[in-house]
Parts: structure tokens; sequence; C-alpha cells
């Protein structure tokens, strides 16, 4: 059984070996009952917010068939998931994965990473989208892991305007 990194690496000097994980597509009940510890540790960690889901959304993309949920394991333990938006571009027949959120725990972090963001695309590849949309803040480690890919170009730089209850 593999066991998390030592906490004074903070998860990044450990190799986390791809044949103790299995990464799965997930319902969004079985994100939500296997992940939940992770969605808290997620908002506190990049966000500083409390988790707040707006859990009747993803709902209604499941039932849509636009939601992707994937999940990665080490044994019984969920330790990483992404969840995944699929839509149709409204100016030409393109249908786009746009990733919605990726977490690893930091224990797992190395080497599990880029595992999910691959199977990730594997999977909403079969789902038939013509491409996969990353978003990750500028020098952030999802910004280096997608900049050094093949495949993988910076399309769009987007900017977020905060109104601050402001209209």
């Amino acid at each position: 059984m593999l066991e998390p990194n030592d906490p004074e690496t903070l998860g990044t000097e450990t190799l986390t070996p791809t044949s103790d994980l299995e990464v799965v597509p997930i319902t969004l009940e079985v994100l939500i009952g296997d992940g939940y510890h992770l969605f808290e540790q997620h908002c506190t960690e990049l966000e500083g917010e409390d988790f707040a889901p707006d859990l009747e959304r993803y709902e209604q993309l499941q039932k849509q068939r636009t939601l992707l949920c994937v999940g990665a394991y080490v044994g019984n333990d969920m330790v990483g998931y992404s969840t995944t938006v699929l839509y149709r571009h409204g100016h030409h027949d393109t249908i786009i994965a746009s990733n919605d959120s990726l977490y690893v725990d930091p224990n797992y972090r190395r080497g599990l990473g880029l595992h999910l963001i691959r199977q990730t695309e594997k999977h909403a590849h079969e789902c038939g989208v013509d491409c996969m949309v990353w978003s990750a803040k500028p020098g952030s480690h999802l910004d280096l892991i997608l900049a050094r890919r093949r495949n993988c170009d910076l399309s769009e730089n987007h900017y977020r305007v905060n109104f601050d209850g402001q209209h």
C-alpha cells in the first residue's frame, strides 16, 4: 500500500508511482462522497474561501451529460479529482472540454498531477470533444506543466475583473 509522502517535503520530493493509482471516471455523487475532504483542502489552499459548491448546477450538468468527473485513487482513498464541463462553441461546430477544477492532495502530487491531466484528457476525448481547455494561474505548477507539454498551446489570456458587489 502506498503511503503519503513525508509532510516535510510537501508532497513534491517522492514520486507517486502510477502503478499504485487508479484514475477513473466517476459520478458527481461518488465525487462528493469520496472527495469532500479534498474540496475543503482545495478551497483553503487556492482560494482561501469556504467550500460552497453549486450542487444544483453540477447535478444539472450531469443530467445533460455535459459534466465529466474523474477521481484518482490510491486503494480506496481518493487523492485527487478533476471536473470538466463539455460544451459546443457558440460560433462554430467545435465541442470543447473545459476543465472546471483539478486538485491533487499535496502528499501525492509528484507523478499523479500529470497522470490525472492525461486521464482527464483521455476520457474527455472519448466523450467526443474536439479540444480540451485548461485554466491555470500564471506561474503556478499547472501553468508550468501545461506550457511544457506537446500539443498544448497557450491560446488566450483571461483577465478577471472584480466588481465587489458593484455593477
